[in-house]
């Protein structure tokens, strides 16, 4: 079962004409169920997030990877194994934004998590049922092997470029395609040049035990990779760089890149302590420790200033008391 061909979601160069005026598009991801004995494999968090997201009416959404619970799943949920069965509930979650069955709604364009890999080596039903539903219309302009994992696309005045981090690389999984990135960030002109990947560059928490979190699933495990992925964003001027991983929003600089995280789609949270982040990065917000039972789920709503070369991002909080939406870190950023 795939969604539908939608002329916007399908291109591969461009949505609309570079032009001026201010536009929008939303960011979140990160949304496996907590419940070790799901019946889903996708956070109940997500329905009321997409319903969230599409009530802004961007003009696309960007979702960052850990779709499902996917191959971390044990047979204490019936959804072990049932991968067509958790990228089903998640389509059905998000139609609010994209109607998967109509092939109507807002352009969502999703990449991949660990969660849609594998513990170890990639888990090949896995990766061919996220082909062919939620990932079924992406653009296929990336590197040979990467179609739909790895590719760019433009709308307006601005480049969006998406990375897979679990394709390996030379061997090596955890990294990006580094020519092609290389390739995309300098071979167009446009002011706002956007990266996505599911893992930060840099970790939110270098002392944890990486026998037991996420750090082996990230781009830092590779420091070498990494720093040679930062510096051709830098030296390119990336306007920020977008990506989930770990269940908290944090948003931090490094040599006037931003690192924006995204991952309080609804997955289970983990405490923040901006004291624990790894050398290198700034972190600009937010500033004190939050704790598990202080975190919220979230989105991220980015506004386009084409006149100004500008753009703010607004993140939107779920308050669980007043049932109502909070806006939490505000900033405005220049492109390059």
């Amino acid at each position: 079962m795939g969604p539908s061909s939608v002329p916007v979601q399908n291109t591969t160069t461009s949505t609309t004409s570079s032009g001026s005026g201010n536009w929008t598009f939303a960011v979140f991801g990160d949304s496996p169920d907590p419940a070790a004995n799901t019946t889903t494999g996708v956070s109940p968090n997500l329905s009321p997030i997409a319903r969230a997201v599409a009530a802004e009416k961007p003009d696309l959404v960007m979702y960052n990877g850990d779709l499902i619970n996917g191959w971390e799943l044990t047979n204490v949920s019936p959804m072990m194994g049932n991968y067509s069965g958790q990228f089903e509930n998640w389509m059905e979650a998000v139609s609010p934004i994209y109607n998967y069955t109509t092939g109507t709604g807002i352009p969502l364009y999703v990449l991949r998590g660990n969660h849609e890999d594998g513990p170890n080596q990639t888990v090949t039903p896995l990766l061919d049922t996220y082909l062919s539903t939620v990932a079924s219309d992406m653009p296929t302009n990336g590197p040979p092997g990467e179609e739909k994992l790895t590719y760019s696309f433009t709308h307006k005045g601005a480049k969006f470029i998406v990375t897979d981090d679990y394709y390996a690389h030379d061997g090596i999984k955890e990294t990006v395609n580094q020519t092609w990135v290389d390739g995309q960030l300098t071979q167009d002109t446009r002011p706002f040049m956007f990266v996505f990947g599911h893992s930060p560059a840099y970790l939110l928490d270098n002392e944890s035990d990486v026998k037991s979190d996420e750090n082996p699933f990230s781009l830092s495990v590779h420091p070498a990779q990494r720093d040679a992925l930062w510096k051709s964003l830098v030296n390119n001027n990336s306007s920020a760089y977008f990506c989930g991983h770990i269940h908290t929003y944090a948003r931090g600089v490094s040599q006037g890149v931003q690192q924006i995280v995204c991952g309080n789609g609804g997955a289970h949270m983990v405490n923040f302590d901006p004291a624990l982040v790894e050398s290198g990065l700034t972190i600009e917000y937010p500033l004190n420790a939050v704790a598990i039972n202080d975190q919220k789920i979230g989105y991220l709503l980015v506004t386009v200033h084409e006149d100004s070369g500008t753009f703010d991002g607004v993140q939107k909080v779920f308050n669980p008391l007043t049932h109502s939406w909070d806006i939490g870190d505000t900033f405005t950023l220049h492109a390059r």
